[in-house]
């Protein structure tokens, strides 16, 4: 049944379909055509390579900005790798300086320390030669990093336009050049070559040394003589003081005591001895005799035993650190003596008036004493003929004199080992003046050694290297993308006429930001393991193992877990006990002291890697105008890739030579005058020293 016509025919006969028009699409049924098909798909060929092409049109013409952000990263890698290697040269010259500084410093204690200064001068020589080797370094390494400061602007270029070189890829060239800003370095490396050197401290250990001598071998004689004395008062050889003391006037230990060795005994012990013998010998002797002969030897025993405890109790013993005084006296045992002590002139002698005149006697208990008292009388006066001699007790200077001559003379009386111990202590006396002379010379001399020392460690602390080298405001890049290049075609050329990828720039920045992430310690510590590889360390008597102290000052330079002052200490206490020695102690801890007040404060050794940032931030640093500047940057890119490259690599070259560039050699402490060449691989900058 139906309900009309098509197309509103009222019932008259169809009309015949055009060729054209929508009938070529659309069928009698309301399909499409073959027609309509076909040009359904191309078109959608059309638009779907099309828009193919403009997608890698875009992405092309973008890939430029990435070009140019690679360059500027490769340009900045460059100053990175040179600060990462003048850091390490500078932390070789400080480390150095520090212990060559210490080893001396090592030198000038021994040497204060008499009983081992002979060591000194080798350790002062070996501080010495490490200072000269790190002089010598110093100014090496100066020359190496202006002569690589100097050419950082040609290793920049080159190895940014490598870059720009390398990221040409699908038939897209690009030329490009990093800048570095600044285009001059303005490092300053006189911290480097600051004339450190070990020769005054060598000669300010030589005569502390030389001081230290002197006083070492008084010290021997002295205690030479100490131990002596000690003997001749403690020990029975046959016997002693104290043995003598014990037999003849029957002191108690407690009057008489024993000293074990002659660093528990002093002079003042024997003169003490010596006192309480005198004095018991005075009040026990009874001034008496069975005959004339025996009474005047009682009564010139009592007047020795009195002169003898009144001299030696006014005697002093002062033997202190910086004074001695030891004045005990010499007992007379013979007429000659007699006649130079009081015992000649002192008015003691009981006189009479007898027949032929005044007569001098040993006491009023002579049988010759006959007449009456006539006062009394010196020795001196009857040798002088002022009084007779009684020719009944014969008392004279002679008979005085007799009195200790035979317990002087003779290994069994006190008076001998007395006599031993008065001219031991004379000869201690002497020694030990010559010390403390020499003593005050090496304080003297200690002095000097601590003000050059001061003077060395405050050369060390200036402040490091200020490193402002080609690039250190950062690195500009300027990336030109070659000529027109087709788009690809080889799809589209049926559907779409031939298009072109026009010319293209970009410009981009990059500097220097420290990784907080890493520490350059670690760069340090492979430092010191590659030059110390396979060669043993010097060990210094007192100075302790020299290449591992250079090592914990060169690696501590960037770290916070160990000062220069705590190596310092170490090495110091490494000495040992200094043995009492004042100038040895003081000067350890002023020594330790100077370099603990000079505060050497860690590097920052963090890593310093390139970041992005806007290029106008760099050139504001450098005060350029970016317009104009970036206008002349590419207008001066080659059309060539290569071009530049080989031309920033020639100039490299002329200035540095080719592939491995020797900066300086450094010399490791304590193994003589060779050094460990440290070689830079100039294809290598760019991404690692």
């Amino acid at each position: 049944m139906r309900s009309g016509r098509r197309c509103g025919d009222r019932g008259g006969a169809a009309r015949p379909r055009g060729r054209l028009g929508l009938g070529t699409f659309l069928d009698d049924e309301g399909g499409y055509t073959t027609v309509a098909v076909a040009v359904a798909l191309l078109m959608s060929l059309v638009l779907t390579f099309g828009t193919a092409a403009a997608a890698w049109s875009l992405s092309r013409s973008a890939d430029v900005q990435e070009v140019a952000d690679a360059v500027a990263l490769a340009g900045s890698n460059v100053v990175a790798g040179y600060a990462t290697v003048a850091q390490v040269m500078d932390a070789c010259v400080l480390s150095m300086g520090l212990l060559g500084s210490m080893v001396c410093a090592v030198g000038l204690v021994v040497a204060a320390i008499p009983v081992v200064s002979k060591a000194a001068p080798a350790i002062l020589r070996e501080g010495r030669k490490i200072l000269d080797a790190r002089k010598s370094f110093a100014r090496s390494s100066a020359r190496g990093l202006q002569r690589l400061e100097r050419a950082i602007p040609s290793l920049v270029m080159a190895n940014s336009a490598s870059c720009a070189r390398a990221s040409s890829a699908g038939g897209i060239p690009y030329s490009g050049v990093a800048v570095p800003l600044p285009r001059q370095g303005k490092s300053d490396f006189s911290s480097l070559d600051d004339g450190l050197g070990g020769e005054e401290l060598e000669r300010r250990g030589q005569r502390i040394a030389e001081a230290s001598a002197r006083k070492r071998d008084a010290d021997e004689r002295a205690l030479r003589e100490r131990e002596r004395a000690w003997r001749a008062d403690n020990v029975d050889d046959p016997l002693c003081m104290r043995s003598r003391a014990a037999s003849l006037a029957g002191l108690p230990a407690a009057q008489n005591p024993a000293y074990p060795s002659p660093e528990a005994w002093e002079f003042e012990y024997s003169r003490v001895r010596a006192c309480n013998y005198y004095l018991a010998r005075w009040e026990a002797e009874p001034c008496a005799g069975n005959g004339p002969d025996e009474l005047q030897r009682s009564c010139a025993r009592k007047e020795f035993y009195r002169y003898a405890h009144h001299k030696i109790s006014k005697a002093t013993c002062v033997d202190g650190p910086d004074e001695v005084k030891i004045d005990l006296p010499e007992l007379p045992h013979n007429r000659d003596m007699v006649r130079g002590t009081e015992l000649y002139t002192d008015v003691v002698w009981p006189c009479t008036l007898e027949e032929g005149g005044i007569t001098l006697h040993c006491s009023l208990l002579c049988p010759g004493a006959t007449g009456p008292s006539a006062g009394n009388a010196s020795l001196a006066e009857e040798e002088g003929g002022g009084v007779l001699r009684c020719e009944v007790c014969k008392m004279d200077a002679k008979a005085m004199g007799n009195v200790a001559n035979a317990s002087t003379n003779i290994p069994n009386g006190f008076e001998h080992y007395w006599r031993i111990v008065v001219e031991a202590s004379r000869s201690y006396q002497r020694a030990r003046e010559e010390s403390i002379a020499a003593e005050r010379d090496m304080r003297d001399a200690a002095e000097e050694g601590r003000g050059t020392f001061r003077t060395a460690i405050d050369l060390l602390s200036v402040p490091r290297p200020r490193l402002v080298p080609p690039g250190a405001y950062g690195c500009v890049s300027v990336v030109r993308r070659g000529a027109s290049v087709p788009v690809p075609s080889e799809l589209t050329a049926a559907f779409l006429s031939q298009a072109e990828l026009p010319e293209g720039c970009a410009i981009a920045g990059a500097t220097l930001a420290p990784d907080d992430s890493t520490d350059g310690s670690d760069v340090l510590s492979s430092v010191y393991e590659g030059v110390t590889r396979g060669r043993g360390g010097l060990v210094l008597d007192f100075a302790g193992d020299v290449v591992g102290a250079w090592g914990r000052l060169l690696v501590s330079y960037g770290s916070s877990y160990e000062s220069a002052s705590r190596v310092a200490e170490d090495m110091l206490d490494g000495i040992g006990p200094v043995f009492g020695e004042r100038v040895a102690s003081w000067l350890r801890s002023e020594l330790s002291a100077a370099v603990r007040d000079a505060g050497f404060e860690p590097a920052d050794m963090r890593v310093v890697k390139p970041v992005l940032v806007n290029s106008q931030e760099v050139m504001d640093r450098a005060g350029l105008a970016k317009g104009e500047q970036v206008r002349r940057a590419i207008e001066s890119i080659p059309a060539s890739p290569g071009e530049l490259e080989e031309r920033m690599e020639a100039e490299v070259r002329s200035m540095l030579g080719e592939g491995e560039v020797v900066l300086a050699e450094v010399p490791i402490p304590g193994m003589g005058e060779s050094g460990v060449p440290l070689v830079l691989d100039l294809s290598t900058l760019g991404g690692a020293a």
